[in-house]
């Protein structure tokens, strides 16, 4: 396949006439084959379920967690690898704890949603990318996240009420 080409030209300098012939480059690629590189992620909705506002006994406590996964479905094969990243799509409140706020829709307050590992043992950290290690490159197919999320205590007292918040998942591939 020619991608550039030289057009014969002239010169002149020093009342000497120059006169360049035409040249044609050429590049030579391999084949490549282009392919959906990317998994299904359905949208996941997560019940934390009802809780006595006496459950929150200070800032910190924690209501029991409600555990959930989150399917990566129909990867392909031949990737080298697939990450993956939770944003929440609302405030911070503690960082360290993953915690997030409560979105507009929710009148509960006091507490907030925290992300948790699949044990439970520890925060899931936010915004941070994570390599999906069950993936084969060998044989794609479809796996899943394991996390658990709970109501976390923010403040020193609590309001009952709806209590919301959303997260963003984000799936890069390579």
């Amino acid at each position: 396949m020619s991608i550039a080409q030289a057009a014969p030209g002239i010169t002149i300098a020093s009342g000497t006439i120059g006169i360049y012939t035409s040249y044609t480059v050429s590049f030579q690629t391999t084949p490549v084959q282009i392919v959906n590189g990317s998994c299904t992620t359905p949208d996941v909705s997560i019940p934390l379920g009802n809780f006595l506002t006496s459950t929150f006994t200070g800032t910190g406590s924690t209501s029991s967690a409600a555990s959930f996964t989150i399917n990566v479905n129909n990867c392909p094969v031949g990737m080298n690898s697939v990450k993956y990243r939770i944003d929440p799509t609302t405030t911070v409140v503690n960082s360290a704890q993953s915690v997030v706020a409560l979105d507009s829709t929710s009148t509960a307050t006091g507490v907030g949603v925290q992300l948790l590992n699949s044990a439970g043992s520890a925060a899931f950290p936010l915004s941070s990318t994570q390599t999906l290690s069950s993936y084969s490159s060998s044989t794609g197919g479809s796996y899943t996240i394991a996390l658990k999320a709970r109501y976390y205590q923010t403040a020193s007292s609590v309001t009952p009420g709806p209590a919301n918040t959303s997260m963003t998942v984000t799936m890069t591939y390579q």
